[in-house]
Order: structure tokens, then C-alpha cells, then sequence
């Protein structure tokens, strides 16, 4: 029967192999491995940037000590001293920072807005007001329109009479401090 038709032959070369059947018990133990990975990961991952944030919450901040107000504007104001030799631009320069000393000053009693203004607005808005005496609004102005004189005019004061509007304005700061004048 070696001839025959019917008879029943082993394969011969590769045409007749069949291919095995994929394993699908093994991609598919592989592609739950994966899936379990990937939620593993994603899962530290939000434990991490959950656990990072309840650390620095638990963590006391750090303070800033509260500054007071006053107290700043009388240590610049000791601070200010009449440079020497005593010039046109020191005079201006001491004249300056001292007038916005004592409108910070004023600012912060009335709630005036007069660190950013001009003279003539400063005069406006102190008539407008009445958290001021009329009397110091009048010594007020009288201050402010010297400084701008000698920052504008070249006007030159001596060291001496600057100093002594320079403890005058000290003597208005601390009287605003505890409340006078207003």
C-alpha cells in the first residue's frame, strides 16, 4: 500500500506542518501581570504625592515676625542723620526722606492716601478731611511746601534748623502714634 491514494503519509517538508495553537493561557497570565503593574505603579504614585503633601502640612510654617508700623518709621527716622559736608543734595535727599516719613505717618493715622501725592493734592485731600486739625493741617503744609521748596527751588537750610524739623517731625510721629492730633 506504499503506493496507493488512500494511504495515510507522514508529512513531507514544511507544507504540511500545522502551527501550534498560540498559548493563550500564558499572554493571557502575562497581560494581567501587566494590567496589575500599571496599577501598582499608579497607586504608589498617589500614595506618595498624597503622603509628600500630609508631611509638609504637619510641618509648622514659618513665621514672619509682625513688624510694627511706628516702630519702622521711628528707627528711619533716627536713622536720618544730616550728611556731612552738608550740600544742596544732601539737604534735598534728608528733606525728602523726612517729609515721606511724616506722611507715612499721616497715611497711616487717616487712611489718606498721601504718600503718592502732590502737594497741591495733599492739600486737597487734607481739606476734604477731617481727621486732622486745622491748625496741624496748616503746620502740615507749612512742612511739606518747605521740603518742596528745597528740593525744587535750590533753597539750602543750615544743618541746624534742619535737625530741628527733623525733631519736630519725630515729636508729630510719635504724637500720631499714640493718637494726637487727629
Amino acid at each position: 500500500m506504499e503506493g496507493s491514494v488512500d494511504a495515510v503519509r507522514p508529512p513531507h517538508g514544511l507544507m504540511g506542518l500545522r502551527p501550534d495553537s498560540p498559548p493563550w493561557g500564558l499572554l493571557g497570565l502575562s497581560l494581567i501581570i501587566l494590567i496589575l503593574l500599571i496599577l501598582a505603579a499608579y497607586l504608589s504614585v498617589r500614595w506618595w504625592r498624597r503622603h509628600r503633601h500630609s508631611q509638609n502640612a504637619s510641618r509648622p510654617l514659618p513665621t514672619v515676625p509682625v513688624v510694627d508700623p511706628w516702630r519702622l518709621l521711628e528707627q528711619r527716622l533716627k536713622a536720618l542723620h544730616c550728611a556731612q559736608p552738608w550740600t544742596q543734595e544732601s539737604c534735598e535727599e534728608f528733606f525728602f526722606e523726612l517729609s515721606f516719613l511724616l506722611r507715612q505717618a499721616v497715611e497711616l493715622r487717616t487712611n489718606l492716601p498721601i504718600t503718592g501725592q502732590t502737594l497741591a493734592e495733599t492739600r486737597l485731600s487734607l481739606e476734604k478731611s477731617s481727621s486732622l486739625s486745622a491748625n496741624f493741617q496748616q503746620e502740615l503744609l507749612k512742612f511739606l511746601s518747605l521740603a518742596e521748596q528745597l528740593k525744587f527751588a535750590g533753597i539750602l537750610l543750615d544743618a541746624q534748623v534742619s535737625q530741628q524739623w527733623q525733631t519736630k517731625v519725630g515729636e508729630w510721629i510719635e504724637q500720631f502714634h499714640h493718637g494726637a492730633l487727629t
